[in-house]
C-alpha cells in the first residue's frame, strides 16, 4: 500500500470512529403523560427525573413531559414524585423512548398523614419573620439565566432553612421577590419540606406546596399565604421556590431572584429531582411565622 492510500485508510478510519462515538453519545428524548392510577386524570407539575444528577423536568399543566436523556443513562432510575402520591422509580431501560408516542405513567394516591405537622392551637405569643427581602443585588439566582431554553430548566429550585428549635411555630406566609422577569407569564411552586432523615442539612420529604402565578414582566414582590392550611412545626424544615412552568413563546427569558453575598446560605438544586447544593448568599425570600405558647 502507497503512503498515498495508508492516508486514505487511516482518515477514513477517523471519520468512522467520530460517527460512532457522537453516535454512542447522542441524546434520547422520553416523553410521557403523569395519570393518577385511580381515577386516570392527569397529573400536573409533577417532578421527573434522575435522581441527584443533571438531568429532570415538570410537567405541565396537562401532564406531559419531555426530557432528554443521555445514552449513557441506560443503567440509571427514572423517579416520578408528586405530593399525595407514591413516588414511582422506574428503570430508564424499561422505558420507551419515542417522540410520537407518549408513555403513559400511572402514580398511586398516598395521602400524607398531617397529624404530626397540625394541631390546633389558640394561644399566639408573637409574629416572627426568617429571612429578608431585597429588591436589587448585584447577585441572583437564576431561574432561567441568559441564553437558555426555559423549557430545559422547570424544576431548577432553591430552598432556605427554618429551624424553630423545637419550639412550636405556624406558617402564615411566604414572601419572594423577582429581580427579573422577562418570560411575563410564570408558574412558581413554593413548596414545604422536612428535614431528610439520613442526609442532615437537606430537605426530604415534601409536607406542602402551594402554586403561584406571576403574570407581568419585569421584577417585583409577591406574597404566597399559608393560613389558612393551619401547618405548624417545631421541627427543622425548608421552605423552597421552584420554577415550573411558563406561558407564551418566549423561552428565552432570564428570570432571577436577588441574592444578598456573602451574607448567609442557602441550598439550590439545577434540575427537576437534582442534588442540592450548599450556596453562599442569602436569598430574597422572607418566612412570616407565628410563634406559639402551649
Amino acid at each position: 500500500m502507497d503512503s498515498f492510500s495508508k492516508v486514505l485508510s487511516v482518515f477514513a478510519f477517523c471519520i468512522v470512529f467520530i460517527s460512532n462515538n457522537a453516535s454512542s453519545q447522542q441524546s434520547l428524548k422520553l416523553s410521557g403523560l403523569i395519570i393518577d392510577r385511580d381515577t386516570e386524570m392527569s397529573i400536573p407539575y409533577t417532578n421527573v427525573g434522575i435522581k441527584n444528577k443533571f438531568v429532570g423536568t415538570v410537567s405541565d399543566s396537562s401532564g406531559f413531559f419531555s426530557i432528554e436523556l443521555s445514552s449513557l443513562a441506560d443503567s440509571d432510575t427514572i423517579e416520578v414524585s408528586r405530593i399525595g402520591y407514591e413516588k414511582l422509580k422506574i428503570p430508564v431501560q424499561n422505558m420507551v423512548l419515542s417522540d410520537s408516542e407518549p408513555q403513559i405513567i400511572s402514580i398511586k394516591q398516598n395521602l400524607i398523614d398531617m397529624s404530626e405537622f397540625v394541631v390546633s392551637a389558640d394561644y399566639v405569643e408573637g409574629k416572627k419573620s426568617f429571612g429578608s427581602l431585597v429588591l436589587r443585588s448585584r447577585f441572583g439566582f437564576a431561574f432561567n439565566p441568559i441564553k437558555s431554553n426555559a423549557r430545559a430548566n422547570l424544576g431548577r429550585e432553591l430552598a432556605i432553612e427554618i429551624d424553630p428549635k423545637g419550639k412550636m411555630m405556624k406558617l402564615n406566609e411566604v414572601n419572594f421577590v423577582l429581580q427579573s422577569n422577562q418570560i411575563g407569564h410564570i408558574i412558581c411552586r413554593v413548596n414545604i419540606y422536612g428535614e431528610d432523615v439520613k442526609l442532615e442539612g437537606r430537605p426530604g420529604e415534601k409536607i406542602l406546596e402551594k402554586m403561584y402565578e406571576v403574570k407581568e414582566r419585569g421584577n417585583g414582590a409577591y406574597s404566597v399565604m399559608f393560613e389558612s392550611e393551619n401547618l405548624i412545626i417545631s421541627e427543622k424544615f425548608w421552605v423552597s421556590l421552584e420554577f415550573v412552568d411558563f406561558r407564551g413563546d418566549n423561552d428565552l427569558g432570564i428570570i432571577t431572584l436577588p441574592v444578598k453575598f456573602p451574607l448567609g446560605k442557602y441550598l439550590s438544586r439545577e434540575s427537576s429531582l437534582g442534588e442540592w447544593n450548599s450556596v453562599m448568599g442569602k436569598p430574597s425570600i422572607k418566612v412570616d411565622v407565628e410563634m406559639l405558647d402551649f
